[in-house]
Order: C-alpha cells, then sequence, then structure tokens
C-alpha cells in the first residue's frame, strides 16, 4: 500500500552525523505509520526527495546515486536480482547519500556509485570515500533499525543468542549479516559473531562490547575442535551453545581471562 509520507527535510540540514540524521528523519516518519517496522524505505526515500528507484542489471556496483546540484531530487540506481533485504539495505545506504549535505560525486562525474564492498565499509578508514561510505552504512543501520524502536525489544534482553539476530532480522526484513552487525552494536555485551565456509574464515568477524580482538584471517581454518567446524545439520538449525577453548579463537595471552561458549547457525548462502 503507498502511503503519502512527508519529510522536512530541512530538519536534517543542520546536521552530517549518520546516526543523528537516521534519528531525526525516523521522527518524522514513525508518527505516520501504523506499524514502522519494517519501514517502507522505498515510500521514505521519496518523501526526501528520490524521484525513481531504478533496478539495473549489472555486476559493476551495487548502487548508485544521481542528484542534482542543491539535492532537492534524486535517482536511486540499485543492482538488480538481489535479496530483497539487501536490495532495502542499498537503498537506505544511497538515502544516506542522498540526505547528508557532505555526500557528493567525485569531481568530473555525475553519479555516486557503491560497489559491494562500499557497503561494508564500517570505521575509520584512510580515505575520504571510505569515511563516506562508512557513513551511509551507519545512516542505512540507523534507518532500517532504529535504536529508539530497538531497544526495549524482547530480543535486545539477556545473553547473546543466535536466535535473537533472527529476531532481530525479521522485524526489520534486513539480511543476517545486516542483523548481526546492528544487534552487536546495540546490545553491548561482549561477544563475536564469524562467518565461516568450508571451515574456514570467508568474512571479517563482527565484534560486540569489549570482546577481544579474533586471531582469525579470512581464509584461515577454523581450529578443528570447535563445534563451529563440526556441527551438522541442515539450513537453519542452530546448535545448542556448547563451552569453547578461548585459545582456539584469540592470542593466547588474552586467552585466560575469558570463558567462552560457541553457537552455530547453518546456512545455504552468505548472509
Amino acid at each position: 500500500m503507498t502511503r503519502n509520507l512527508e519529510v522536512d527535510r530541512s530538519e536534517l540540514a543542520d546536521t552530517s552525523q549518520p546516526g543523528i540524521l537516521a534519528d531525526l528523519l525516523i521522527q518524522q516518519i514513525a508518527p505516520q505509520l501504523e506499524k514502522p517496522l519494517p519501514l517502507p524505505i522505498n515510500e521514505v526515500a521519496m518523501a526526501c526527495g528520490i524521484v525513481e528507484i531504478q533496478p539495473i542489471d549489472t555486476t559493476a556496483f551495487e548502487g548508485g546515486l544521481i542528484q542534482n546540484t542543491n539535492k532537492s531530487k534524486g535517482f536511486v540506481l540499485i543492482r538488480a536480482g538481489r535479496l530483497p533485504q539487501r536490495t532495502r539495505f542499498t537503498i537506505a545506504h544511497e538515502l544516506g547519500h542522498f540526505v547528508n549535505l557532505r555526500h557528493v560525486a567525485p569531481q568530473g562525474e555525475d553519479r555516486l556509485v557503491c560497489t559491494k564492498d562500499d557497503l561494508r565499509s564500517f570505521g575509520a578508514g584512510a580515505s575520504y570515500r571510505h569515511g563516506m561510505e562508512a557513513q551511509a552504512n551507519e545512516f542505512a543501520a540507523g534507518l532500517l533499525m532504529p535504536r529508539s524502536l530497538l531497544t526495549q525489544q524482547a530480543f535486545m534482553k539477556g545473553s547473546p543468542e543466535i536466535g535473537r539476530v533472527l529476531a532481530l532480522q525479521s522485524l526489520c526484513d534486513v539480511s543476517k549479516e545486516a542483523a548481526a552487525r546492528r544487534y552487536a552494536e546495540l546490545h553491548g555485551a561482549d561477544f563475536a559473531i564469524i562467518f565461516t565456509l568450508e571451515g574456514k574464515i570467508f568474512q571479517h568477524p563482527i565484534r560486540g562490547g569489549s570482546f577481544p580482538w579474533l586471531d582469525l584471517g579470512i581464509g584461515q581454518p577454523v581450529y578443528r575442535d570447535a563445534l563451529t567446524r563440526n556441527f551438522q545439520g541442515v539450513e537453519n538449525d542452530i546448535s545448542d551453545q556448547e563451552e569453547t577453548r578461548a585459545e582456539w579463537w584469540i592470542d593466547s595471552a588474552e586467552a585466560s581471562r575469558w570463558n567462552m561458549w560457541e553457537e552455530v547457525l547453518i546456512l545455504s548462502s552468505p548472509p
């Protein structure tokens, strides 16, 4: 159902902080919705001045933004054929570029184009480009998974569990990876989420709270006796939590300070 949402862009003009921009936008949008989650991101984008969201058959990028000089109108390009949850994040990412007055196309170009790696940029980086993409990701996470609407949810309380990450994913209609990052950011407990394929690390781990640095590089095998390496099941099976050896995961100098447990979710494709 199409809703005529209204956004006053002047209320967003005084900050370039992505988290604050997302919060200010949610404050305007949520009261207009009977059910704010999952957020109707296409309609929110249109209310902000995005004229069209156009799927493109390409492997060159995940998303793109074409905007006029004063950012009153914009066109979002998205890679066709992606899972709906990833498309939603891409649209929110491009909207983050659009509403942030400091995000402009490189000199001599008429559009911002964002790759798969750009949509995984987080934290401080060595380049202006990395920082801009990280800010767009922070905005997208804050918009699709608003702190103000999540902190009182039952799944945000208690000890960390995979089932609670999946509850966040379902409520907000985002990918498992995006839900895991936001859960780690908001929950505050000490835990880590790792991604493995055929017994090897295939993506940088996500750490929550004060969990120590994981001594795991992409392509590195998981320790042979770890539950993560040995749990058998079918898609969406979740193991029981079992005690594990801290030295299998972190630097031995730190390991004596930590008691750890493992829990495993089986997926048929990357999150």
